[in-house]
This record gives structure tokens, C-alpha cells and sequence, in this order.
């Protein structure tokens, strides 16, 4: 008889993890089954050259919900988070662009390239904050269905306008537009210093497979923007140990609170009886059953379960093709000792850079 569990997570990324770990502190019995020989998917950390540890994918932390530290007592199972203090945008004419953690110092910085910015950056940084504000409460509630007459759904939608409502013609206004806009025109808006809006503008592609001129990436900036660690609004930081130290740190609380994950372990295929999953199948042949099961793949992956399970319902794709997803690099750079900008005859002495992001 094939061993049962309440829920089966396909994939330990970190977000398969938390799944994991919610469903075991709810005294659910689940199993992850992860392909590689370490969990975490693109929040790894590896020895890609000997003596170097590399966070191959993602590599700041920032946007991992404070609730979810919290409930999972991360920091308890080995997380620690060293802030984000300065980052570093080389310019083409020798010069740089740095940009510190406190505001005073980013703006004296952007004076010495464009006055005028460093006017309009208070403004802007005062509008991307009451943004940031409007969408961060939504950001963790379901989204109520507009095609449904259920009290529940109705009930959402009343306080998702209401919640609009109360933002009032400006901030609305400047929503919508960070909502359709691209990062680079939004930017254009604001800043003439093309090395500031370049630095911005990366901020509204990380992640999306898209370009800095594509719609929508504004709002990928702001995303950016609600950064929080340990309830410091807008900071940014880089866990101690490399991005994969976080994907532990959730696994760690997972089998503390029952879960058992294996690694090793790829999944050949989904079994499915009348429509529904009912387990799985590995590629070694044992077969593991369980009421739920969850896909942590990408869609790519996902979607390919209707190629062997016809029965097996997915959403549609658009045109008749499988999603496509164009290639990204990162540069990683060993130094002997922390970088330090060249000194420059300021006003204000420059300070040197540490855990700074280029």
C-alpha cells in the first residue's frame, strides 16, 4: 500500500517551502519532494567556483513577508538578514552614481549629478510611499471574484472599492498610471539624470523578463519600493550565508513542525482519478498518495501535467504554443577588501561602500 499524506508539494523552492510549513503547523502530514540534492529552487546558494559561494538567482531579500518571519520563527532557525546600505551604478563617463540607505546622503549624491533631481527625488519619494502604502494591505488578501453574485465576493469587491476610494483623485490617478505605465516613461516623468533612472528603471524589470520601455513595469518598481525587514519600511538587505541560508532557514521550520522533505526525489508524473490529483509518481517508480497535491514547478512545468492527464483541468494558454522565457545574467565580482568609491573634492566626505549592490 502506497504511503499517504494529507498534501504532496512538488518542488521545494521557497515558496513550495512555506507552503509546506503552513500546511504542518495546521497538523497536516506533508511530504516535498524536490528533484535537486538541496531545496530552495532560485533561492540557492552553491560553490559554483572552489572557495567561492555564489546566491546563484535571487540575491537580496526583501519582499519575504515580515508575517511569514514571524510565524515560521525564521530568525530561530538560522536567518539572519545584513541590511542593504548602498548601491553603486557605475556611469559610461568614469564617474558613479552611489545611493545610500538614508535619504540625506542619496540626495547630496544625486545633487552633484543634477540639482534638479535631487529636488524632485523628496517628491517622488514621498509619492511611492503613500503608494506603496495603498497596495501593500491588498497584497495579502484573495481577490474577490467580479463575475460572482456570492456574499463573500461581493463583500471584497465593496471594500476593495472602498479602500480605492479613500486614496483620493491624485493618488489614484498616479496608481493607474503606475499600473500601466512602463518604469522608464514613469521615470522620464520625474528625472532628466539618465544614470538615476537607469538605476531605478532596474528595479522595474527584475524578475519580469521584460524591458524598461514594456507596460506594466512601473508597477514593478513600486512592488520594489514596499520593501520591509524587520519592520524597516523600504529596506533592503542580503541574508547571511546567501539567499539559500533563507530557503534552510523555512525548511528548518518546516520539519520542525512535521514536514518531511526529500531531495533526490523528482516526480515523474501526477496520478489522477476522476479528474482530481490523487498522488504521485516518482521517477524511481514508488507511488505516493495524498488528498492534496500542490505544484511549486514554474507553469512551464506545471502546465505539461495535460500532455499526460488529458482529464487533468489547467488553465488555457494563450495561443497553442508552451510559455517562453528569454535568458538573464548576474556578475559576480570576488574582491580581496570592501569596494570604496574614489574620493572626490566634495563638501561632504564620502563614506566608503559596504554590502553594496551593482
Amino acid at each position: 500500500m502506497p504511503p499517504r499524506y494529507d498534501a504532496i508539494v512538488i518542488g521545494g523552492g521557497h515558496n513550495g517551502l512555506v507552503h509546506a510549513a503552513y500546511l504542518a503547523r495546521a497538523g497536516r502530514r506533508v511530504l516535498v519532494l524536490e528533484r535537486r540534492p538541496r531545496v530552495g529552487g532560485a533561492a540557492v546558494t552553491e560553490e559554483i567556483f572552489p572557495g567561492f559561494r555564489f546566491s546563484v538567482f535571487s540575491y537580496v531579500v526583501s519582499l519575504l513577508r515580515p508575517e511569514i518571519i514571524r510565524d515560521l520563527e525564521l530568525p530561530r532557525h538560522g536567518l539572519d538578514i545584513l541590511p542593504l546600505e548602498s548601491t553603486l551604478t557605475p556611469l559610461p563617463n568614469g564617474d558613479y552614481l552611489a545611493m545610500w540607505s538614508d535619504h540625506d546622503q542619496t540626495r547630496r549624491e544625486l545633487c552633484r549629478h543634477s540639482p534638479r533631481d535631487a529636488e524632485a527625488y523628496d517628491e517622488f519619494g514621498q509619492l511611492m510611499h503613500h503608494m506603496a502604502m495603498a497596495v501593500k494591505p491588498i497584497l495579502g488578501m484573495v481577490p474577490p471574484d467580479p463575475t460572482s453574485l456570492s456574499p463573500g465576493d461581493l463583500l471584497g469587491l465593496a471594500r476593495l472599492g472602498k479602500h480605492f476610494r479613500s486614496l483620493g483623485e491624485r493618488h489614484f490617478h498616479a496608481l493607474c498610471k503606475l499600473m500601466t505605465m512602463s518604469s522608464a516613461d514613469f521615470l522620464d516623468e520625474w528625472f532628466e539624470f539618465d544614470g538615476l533612472k537607469a538605476t531605478k528603471a532596474a528595479s522595474g524589470i527584475i524578475g519580469t523578463f521584460l524591458g524598461p520601455r514594456s507596460p506594466g513595469t512601473a508597477y514593478v518598481l513600486l512592488h520594489h519600493y514596499m520593501g520591509e525587514i524587520d519592520g524597516a519600511f523600504r529596506a533592503w538587505g542580503f541574508a547571511k550565508g546567501g539567499t539559500g541560508a533563507i530557503s534552510e532557514a523555512i525548511a528548518a521550520a518546516a520539519r520542525a513542525s512535521g514536514a518531511e522533505i526529500r531531495t533526490d526525489a523528482p516526480v515523474a508524473r501526477v496520478r489522477v482519478r476522476g479528474g482530481r490529483a490523487t498522488g504521485v509518481v516518482l521517477e524511481s517508480g514508488e507511488e505516493v498518495q495524498a488528498s492534496v497535491v500542490v505544484s511549486g514547478l514554474d507553469p512551464r512545468r506545471t502546465f505539461r501535467l495535460r500532455r499526460r492527464h488529458p482529464s487533468l483541468q489547467v488553465p488555457r494558454l494563450l495561443g497553442q504554443g508552451e510559455p517562453r522565457a528569454r535568458g538573464a545574467a548576474e556578475l559576480h565580482l570576488p574582491t580581496r577588501s570592501r569596494p570604496a568609491p574614489a574620493r572626490r573634492d566634495l563638501d561632504q566626505p564620502q563614506p566608503r561602500l559596504r554590502r553594496a549592490r551593482v
